[in-house]
């Protein structure tokens, strides 16, 4: 994240809230901390042109990944996938919410992992998340090569309106 968009988001959310996520140094107990954005520009198959930002801060420690992360200005409403569901009933059971991380290098859709807990604002353009996912030997390896990644679904952008990579190397 560079200083423009830090403080961009800080406006957004409060100065607070983002000097956590900038810490992406060695956490405490050898774990690896680093920091996400997720911007329309990296949706996939066709970036989107949208204000929104969100910014995760990724903990990795041994096999469990801890996401902590804030959203703002999303072009409408979280994805209702009770009202709007994907066509797999199996995979729509699955869907949560509409905040993802899912499996796939960087300009490549892939299977859902999970969706994470989340928090939505009141005016329903914004929240917070957090999450833990423990990572089985295959998406451990795959996280190393930077083959994850989050994306968040509206009602305006079904498919996605911000995506970000994990990048851990």
């Amino acid at each position: 994240m560079n200083r423009r968009d830090a403080l961009t988001f800080a406006g957004l959310l409060g100065a607070g809230w983002v000097a956590v996520f900038l810490d992406s140094a060695q956490a405490q107990g050898g774990s690896l901390v680093r920091v996400v954005l997720l911007t329309g520009a990296e949706v996939v198959p066709n970036p989107v042109d949208t204000p929104a930002l969100a910014v995760v801060r990724v903990e990795v420690q041994g096999s469990t990944l801890s996401l902590q992360g804030a959203v703002a200005n999303l072009a409408g409403p979280f994805r209702d996938y009770t009202r709007d569901p994907v066509e797999d009933p199996l995979l729509n059971a699955r869907l949560t919410s509409a905040v993802h991380l899912h499996r796939g290098p960087k300009g490549q859709n892939g299977p859902l992992i999970q969706a994470l807990r989340v928090s939505p604002g009141p005016e329903g353009r914004s929240a917070t998340f957090a999450d833990r996912v423990e990572l089985g030997l295959e998406d451990r390896t795959r996280l190393l090569r930077g083959e994850l990644y989050l994306d968040i679904h509206t009602a305006a952008f079904r498919a996605g309106e911000v995506r970000g990579q994990i990048q851990i190397r």
